[in-house]
């Protein structure tokens, strides 16, 4: 392990100790009323969500009026790594226009994955996102009713889409399945109306409106950290499933890492865009409009500056079986890039297809991580899946001979 790593290493020991003070420092606070409720019963009361809607709505967003009531219906979501869940709520005042359901989100129970999410700080980004970026996104997302943060601790309330667009969503087993040419083309034109409105902001409005220190990769006292991580995981994951994270996978994986600085230099180089960073199939869902289906998104736990073809190749690549991706990813890339020039967005499909070979390894790095530490998945299909395509895209893409060019 050089230098790097080794500091690296030492940076996300650190950050997993104050993870673990924070959880310690919330179950302090607990009996005293001043950590955040983490069950779904602390949460469904008037009293918390009033003072949630009152004290803890986005910017710009109109607070919702007091609650009379707030019952639990007992319907819960798939997540890997938050409790997810529905309230049914009626309001003192008697309006048409207001939500009689809300979409709760809060950190899951178990320690380890409470502990891995504050460490990363993908619980934070998402509270960031949804209370300050979220107002500026073009495609169709949840509303933000509420968002709170506190220690280790999060309360999200958002809009339950299928009361409001009657939303058809993704599961982990539709992951695994994998998805459809037509339905990938409907995804990546959602893709390119939300890159294309973030596209080429300066430095200075990425700043002001997401922080360069939110970005995993980027970050100055972070950069370290990512590679690290998936060093530690590469020899676990080679265990756990050989036939997928093979010996020559793994030498590939520790070519990039050995060249991290250059990698990063390659993947980040020029303009950049906002991007979703998680946009795999699961975070998709598709709603009826009068012009026909369209895409939104949700579960911005991953959202950062990069380039647009990051999301292009993670939700290729994860949400579609190779052979079906092999044979349509020429046409699908080059629609994104017709769909980017419908909106004055120029990006010819060279470019983008280098773009699409480099970013392939970042899919890869993803994977790894839970199959290798075993940290934030229900189903280890669904895990196997993935990571099986993405070992076979960055072997096909040549990712390898990418790296050593640098």
């Amino acid at each position: 392990m050089g230098s790097d790593q080794w500091l690296g290493a030492a940076k996300l020991a650190a950050r997993t100790a104050g993870a673990f003070g924070r959880i310690a420092g919330d179950a302090l606070r607990e009996p005293f009323g001043r950590a955040l409720p983490d069950t779904k019963e602390g949460v469904a009361t008037p009293e918390v969500l009033n003072e949630l809607f009152a004290n803890h709505t986005a910017l710009g967003v109109e607070p919702l009026p007091a609650l009379s009531s707030v019952k639990l219906p007992g319907v819960d979501f798939e997540s890997s790594n938050c409790v997810n869940f529905l309230v049914d709520l009626e309001f003192e005042e008697k309006r048409d226009d207001l939500p009689k359901t809300a979409y709760v989100k809060l950190p899951c129970e178990e320690t380890w994955p409470r502990a891995f999410a504050n460490t990363l700080g993908f619980w934070e980004l998402e509270c960031r996102f949804c209370s300050h970026v979220a107002p500026h996104i073009p495609i169709r997302i949840p509303r933000v009713y509420a968002v709170a943060e506190r220690g280790a601790r999060f309360v999200l309330v958002l809009e339950n889409l299928y009361e409001a667009v009657d939303a058809q969503m993704f599961i982990n087993r539709d992951m695994a399945a994998g998805t459809t040419p037509e339905r990938a083309e409907r995804v990546l034109r959602a893709f390119a109306e939300l890159h294309a409105h973030f596209w080429n902001w300066s430095a200075a409005e990425r700043e002001a409106l997401l922080p360069e220190s939110f970005n995993t990769y980027t970050a100055p006292g972070q950069r370290g950290i990512t590679p690290a991580l998936n060093a530690a995981a590469l020899d676990p994951a080679h265990k756990a499933a050989p036939d997928l994270v093979t010996e020559r996978l793994v030498e590939t994986c520790r070519t990039a890492l050995g060249k991290w600085d250059a990698v990063l230099d390659g993947w980040y180089r020029g303009g950049l865009t906002l991007v979703h960073g998680d946009s795999h199939l699961g975070n998709c869902f598709e709603y009826p409009t009068d012009d026909g289906i369209r895409v939104g998104m949700i579960d911005f736990q991953a959202v950062h500056w990069s380039k647009g073809m990051r999301d292009v190749q993670y939700f290729l690549i994860n949400s579609m079986e190779p052979d079906v991706l092999a044979e349509n990813e020429e046409v699908l890339i080059r629609g994104y890039c017709e769909a980017l020039a419908s909106h004055d967005v120029a990006l010819s499909f060279e470019d983008a297809y280098e773009q699409f070979r480099a970013f392939s390894y970042q899919s890869l790095m993803v994977g790894v991580v839970p199959l290798g530490l075993a940290a934030l998945t229900e189903r280890d299909e669904t895990v196997l899946a993935l990571t099986r395509r993405e070992a076979i895209a960055v072997e096909r893409l040549g990712f390898r001979d990418w790296v050593e060019e640098l």
